[in-house]
């Protein structure tokens, strides 16, 4: 297979791998797109804030024929659309798409639903090669934007099931963030909100917990969480994934 590379854009931040053989090479990561580019180098693009329109829920994660393009500093490269669920405008990004078909590239005959555990979270229900419903979340960037460490605390198993069956209970959980003191429960809090809105996505599922560069540790975290619940998860790696689903995207019909 020829050297290609998978340009990426999330939480505005440009990343390049330069993928050889099958196999990652070389990363680099800028604020801009065409740096990351050398020139007359193969590309497949999946970028959160540009490329073409989302396609509609419920559909596979990627085109069964060719991509669509897209126009990167005077040069057209293939892109791969994100998704959107019309009912209620749940986007899943071009990234997130990317990292799905990479599952379902590997596991075609998966039914269950893939968690991808980033700094914004999505809840995504697979069925029959589809992604028939999403659910967004931002656990681990409430999190940070209130200064509390992407950690499974003291009490963070009590305080996920606290919030779990108390949704009500995270603003008390929060309260001494707001006065600069350390809040030792506020991740389990914080995730136990997310499985109570998430919960018609992971009762009785299999659920796939992938990985996110945007919150290093959490989806460890979050299968924990989880788990605890009797719920069926398995870890994944979302970077591999995310290889895999350009890798096949460049390939219609495979």
């Amino acid at each position: 297979m020829a050297d290609w590379i998978a340009l990426t854009e999330e939480f505005g931040r440009w990343r390049a791998a330069h993928v050889s053989d099958g196999a990652v090479s070389d990363r680099k990561s800028g604020p801009a797109a065409r740096p990351l580019l050398p020139d007359g180098a193969a590309a497949i693009v999946a970028a959160s804030a540009a490329g073409p329109a989302p396609r509609a829920l419920p559909c596979t994660p990627r085109p069964e024929g060719a991509l669509p393009l897209t126009e990167i500093g005077g040069q057209s490269y293939p892109a791969l659309p994100g998704l959107i669920q019309d009912s209620d405008g749940t986007e899943i990004t071009a990234p997130e798409a990317a990292r799905i078909a990479g599952i379902l590239a590997g596991l075609p005959q998966f039914d269950g639903v893939i968690w991808i555990c980033g700094a914004s979270a999505i809840w995504a229900h697979i069925s029959a090669g589809e992604v028939v419903s999403a659910m967004r979340a931002g656990s681990a960037a409430m999190l940070a934007a209130l200064g509390a460490p992407l950690e499974a605390g003291d009490g963070f198993d009590a305080a996920l099931a606290d919030t779990l069956s108390r949704p009500e209970r995270l603003a008390r959980e929060l309260a001494p963030l707001s006065l600069g003191r350390p809040a030792p429960r506020a991740a389990g809090a914080v995730l136990g909100a997310e499985l109570a809105a998430a919960k018609p996505w992971w009762l009785g599922q299999t659920v796939l917990a992938l990985s996110s560069a945007s919150a290093p540790g959490w989806s460890e975290i979050c299968a924990r969480g989880l788990q605890a619940q009797g719920a069926q998860v398995t870890l994944g790696d979302g970077e591999a994934a995310l290889i895999a689903g350009l890798s096949a995207a460049r390939r219609p019909g495979a």
